[in-house]
């Protein structure tokens, strides 16, 4: 089974707690937030959205401007 095929039979609690799980590997994570995002809409975001903010968050971006 594929991780997106797994993470699509999830509910959406179950999502949040792996998001938030320091325990599990970033791409279990980051295919958690991608999955719940879609689910709940994705507040606006496209894929390339999603993408650019995942790789912000591997490279300790915040977006903040001083």
């Amino acid at each position: 089974m594929t991780p997106t095929a797994y993470m699509s039979k999830q509910s959406v609690t179950r999502l949040r707690e792996m998001i938030h799980d320091e325990r599990l590997d970033y791409d279990i994570r980051a295919y958690a937030e991608v999955e719940l995002l879609r689910r709940i809409g994705g507040a606006g975001l496209g894929q390339k959205d999603i993408h650019a903010r995942r790789l912000g968050q591997a490279s300790g971006a915040t977006g903040e401007t001083d």
